[in-house]
């Protein structure tokens, strides 16, 4: 998130927020989510949505509600928006490709963690390994669905 001063417009005429308060609320929306309160971290992110649309991390946290919430096609909407506005995050990838393998899209899950991996080549990022593990386990998955479908021989 960047941290520039944006003046921002609240509803109900609330006087608009600072960098600092917008990144505080984010912060209060990230521990809602790590506490498993869902419901009320997408509420906070709607909101920060509503004053900063151009901020990437708003997008991809407003997602991983969604995702966590299962509400996948819009998750895979926030994340697709996240990654317009910052194509270098890896973490929209990586939430993603999740949602595509919950989808049972199984090639474009694997694109995204493969996207994500070639990000972080050295692996710096903790999500990298996540991506490489998904990577694996999405084609792993393909390979057998492959398999699956495929007529076998009677001969």
């Amino acid at each position: 998130m960047t941290t520039e001063s944006k003046a921002t417009v609240l509803p109900d005429n609330e006087k608009p927020l600072s960098a600092a308060e917008m990144l505080e609320r984010a912060t209060e929306g990230f521990n809602l989510f790590q506490d498993g309160r869902f419901s009320e971290a997408l509420a906070i992110f709607e909101n920060l949505l509503a004053m900063d649309a151009s901020e990437a991390y708003f997008h991809t946290a407003l997602g991983a509600c969604h995702l966590a919430l299962e509400d996948l096609d819009q998750a895979v909407g926030c994340f697709n928006r996240a990654i317009e506005l910052d194509p270098t995050d890896i973490t929209p990838f990586v939430n993603r490709g999740e949602a595509a393998l919950r989808q049972g899209k199984l090639t474009e899950a694997a694109q995204d963690f493969n996207r994500a991996v070639a990000l972080d080549p050295e692996g710096v990022d903790p999500l990298s390994a996540r991506a490489r593990m998904l990577a694996a386990a999405a084609m792993e998955s393909a390979e057998d669905v492959g398999e699956a479908e495929a007529p076998e021989d009677d001969a």
